[in-house]
């Protein structure tokens, strides 16, 4: 969980938060569809959590009514709105007292459900056992880490709504074509050609960050902290796009995975048409998370280490150019 540094969470703002279910629990709710058409398919628990969600701003009087949010099978999207009056309570009160709420739905559900079971004989018991909310005695349901994004940049706010409602479509596309993460294309990005390996949605986050780092940057020294701290809160929302090679952008890197974002890999070595990336990378790519971009196609020789040098600043520099002027 990245705070803002210096920032007063008790502002007007619309912020994007991001819950994350605790792995090995059951879904959420479930991803169902075809080509034409995908849409969440509620259970009992997302019914309970939409009547939650829905109703939480009676309680909280200082956020508007909770109306863009999205029940994913293993997280949970929603825009908070804290209204401007006097008394307003902080962005992190409101975002725990929600899961204290949605929690506590939980619990009453499995309540309900091992009191079901206990009436049903054995047969109900092994479906308990086995199926929609059993859990252990104390174990939470959401990860203690969230992450939020400050939603205060004209166009922002319609970015973010849609990537909210179009999040089951992205999702069952990502289930749906593993393997169309197998090769290489071309894309329009920054009013240039460029050849592609992986997920291509990921250019349509409504945060693309440039990463930038030099070689020489000291870790510890301002300007090291202060891009791996903007790394660290891209979050679920964004990516991270650059080379990734200098040890700052590699830390950078680290933080965005550990936000839960996304990386756009600037690669300077060019692609031919069966490119693939390492094993472990690959598997980022077939997940939806990493996507490569080159403006090269490959060479019939290994570039020299001046070629690689420069196109890693002209692809860098076009980056933060032209996401600076986004």
């Amino acid at each position: 969980m990245h705070r803002l540094r210096g920032f007063d969470y008790k502002r007007p703002y619309f912020y994007m938060v991001t819950l994350k279910r605790l792995a090995g629990l059951p879904a959420l709710s479930r991803i169902v569809g075809d080509a034409e058409k995908h849409y969440l398919e509620a259970n009992c628990i997302t019914r309970r959590f939409v009547d939650v969600i829905k109703d939480f701003h009676n309680t909280w009087y200082c956020i508007e009514p909770i109306t863009c949010f999205s029940i994913m099978p293993d997280h949970i999207h929603l825009l908070i709105k804290i209204r401007d009056i006097e008394k307003r309570v902080g962005l992190a009160v409101i975002v725990r007292m929600l899961m204290r709420e949605l929690e506590k739905c939980w619990g009453r559900l499995l309540a309900e459900q091992q009191g079901d079971a206990l009436a049903g004989g054995a047969a109900a018991r092994k479906t308990l056992k086995s199926g929609a909310v059993a859990r252990s005695d104390g174990q939470h349901l959401f990860e203690f880490h969230w992450h939020d994004w400050i939603v205060k940049k004209d166009g922002q706010l319609a970015a973010f709504t849609r990537y909210i409602r179009e999040n089951p479509e992205r999702a069952w596309l990502r289930q749906q074509n593993r393997r169309y993460f197998g090769a290489v294309r071309k894309v329009s990005f920054l009013g240039r050609e460029w050849f592609a390996y992986g997920n291509l949605a990921i250019l349509d986050l409504p945060i693309l960050m440039a990463v930038k780092g030099h070689r020489a940057t000291k870790p510890g020294s301002p300007e090291w902290n202060s891009l791996v701290e903007a790394c660290s809160r891209i979050g679920p929302g964004g990516a991270g796009v650059g080379t990734f090679m200098s040890p700052l952008e590699k830390e950078c890197g680290n933080a965005i995975a550990a936000s839960g974002g996304k990386w756009v890999v600037l690669s300077p070595e060019g692609f031919h048409e069966r490119w693939h990336p390492p094993r472990e990378q690959e598997r980022f790519c077939a997940e939806g998370r990493m996507l490569f971009l080159s403006l090269y196609s490959a060479m019939d020789r290994m570039p020299t280490k001046q070629e690689l040098y420069q196109r890693c600043h002209e692809m860098g520099d076009i980056v933060v150019e032209g996401l600076n002027d986004n």
